[in-house]
């Protein structure tokens, strides 16, 4: 059992599509991720239960058992896989991951009268204040590109407020992020705020964040290849505008006799009826309407 569950709340999936724990006082949160996730727990036979997260300390939930898996955006880096030493001597990551999911970039936000200002990397790189969410890619771009330390905030989200209200100049989030609710003209922050592109910042990939050493990566694979094949990835992105990015080829190896484990992670997901996914707020991926 999760070491921290007090209350067993009960899933039911609604005629939307969209889950809600019945006696929970909240709905899960909806988005690609989310939904991608409960047709997997729905092909295991388990419930899902989606817990809001601190991002900077993802690994920790994961060592923990607090979550079973970090689904939410997650940038696969080989520092996160292999792990690292952080400045206070802590290791940080040593994570197994599932295979590459979505396509996905750093770009930097910042107000709509200050994308002329901010065109390029130098004129960046002058710029007083940074801030991104803590624990982030965006935030290890900050302090790699720009050779700055930013602002930490606890969702990604809230670098549009740090933005708009000019607490800090410019944010970094991820490019997926900034199209819902920049780019696109429906987006909230779309009169208000510009997204430029960061000079040399390469393209980065998603993908599922386990413990190391479990056995839910490749059993999570099969899965992933299974939802593929049926189609369910491509109709899941194709409803948040996210068909030109996800890498369904990465999943093309769908083995109908796969032997599923009996041990390890994957017999506790079915032991204890559920699988708990931490995320933070994130549209498209994990967020509420």
């Amino acid at each position: 059992m999760k070491k921290f569950l007090a209350v067993i709340c009960s899933l039911a999936v609604l005629a939307g599509g969209i889950a809600m724990f019945a006696g929970c006082n909240s709905k899960t949160p909806i988005g690609f991720d989310i939904e991608l996730a409960q047709a997997v727990a729905d092909k295991i036979g388990v419930k899902l239960r989606c817990e809001e997260i601190n991002w900077d300390t993802k690994e920790a939930e994961l060592e923990n058992h607090s979550i079973d898996m970090a689904w939410n955006g997650f940038t696969y880096t080989e520092a996160r896989d292999e792990g690292y030493t952080d400045e206070d001597g802590n290791k940080i990551g040593g994570l197994d991951f599932s295979n590459l999911y979505m396509r996905n970039r750093q770009v930097a936000v910042v107000k709509k009268e200050n994308a002329e200002k901010y065109s390029t990397l130098e004129a960046m790189k002058n710029a007083p204040s940074f801030t991104a969410e803590s624990g982030s890619a965006g935030f290890t771009t900050i302090q790699e590109v720009f050779g700055k330390t930013p602002t930490g905030v606890v969702r990604q989200v809230n670098v549009f407020t740090e933005v708009t209200a000019g607490t800090s100049e410019i944010g970094v989030i991820d490019a997926v992020m900034a199209g819902y609710y920049i780019t696109a003209e429906t987006g909230a922050y779309h009169d208000s705020l510009a997204v430029v592109q960061i000079e040399g910042v390469e393209e980065e990939y998603y993908a599922i964040g386990f413990r190391e050493g479990s056995n839910l990566p490749a059993a999570f694979n099969n899965i992933l290849a299974g939802l593929v094949e049926d189609g369910t990835m491509e109709r899941i992105a194709e409803k948040y505008g996210l068909q030109d990015v996800i890498m369904p080829e990465n999943f093309t190896d769908y083995d109908a006799n796969y032997a599923y484990p009996t041990d390890g992670d994957y017999q506790e997901l079915i032991n204890d009826g559920e699988m708990v996914l931490g995320y933070t707020i994130f549209a498209p991926m994990a967020y509420f309407e």
